[in-house]
């Protein structure tokens, strides 16, 4: 007999791909509400531990903390086994840095990696030092 939670959500298998919500205040204004992700191990079959291309997710998770996708979009090949939290995972699928934008403050033409903007690999924008000129834009 079927519990009522598994008739609700039903178990995924090794190989599903799934769809993990990320929390308003893991991730910044522009970024994407959920994570695609893998399932590559199931623990006393209801904790599942996820991964995507860039690492696996250090918590488990159980059934209903995400979707199961129909499309196959990752294989477990794709996957890194480098531990991440959920929060740095939706930081490293996002365009602006993750929570919240990045800016720096320089007075300077922001060439060296002083600049906070250039040391992370990011281009300076029009929330950083408005009218002044700089090299990495």
């Amino acid at each position: 007999m079927l519990r009522t939670s598994q008739k609700q959500f039903p178990p995924a298998q090794i190989g599903d791909n799934v769809r993990i919500q990320v929390p308003d205040v893991d991730r910044g204004r522009t970024d994407s509400r959920n994570v695609l992700a893998v399932v590559v191990e199931i623990e006393d079959s209801d904790f599942y531990k996820l991964a995507n291309k860039n690492g696996t997710l250090k918590q488990l998770y159980t059934r209903n903390q995400f979707v199961i996708c129909k499309e196959k979009l990752l294989s477990i090949d794709e996957i890194s086994f480098q531990e991440m939290s959920l929060r740095e995972a939706a930081a490293a699928n996002s365009k602006s840095g993750g929570q919240g934008y990045t800016r720096c403050h320089c007075k300077r033409k922001c060439s060296t990696n002083k600049c906070s903007c250039k040391s992370k690999g990011l281009l300076c924008n029009s929330k950083c030092h408005n009218s002044l000129s700089c090299c990495n834009k």
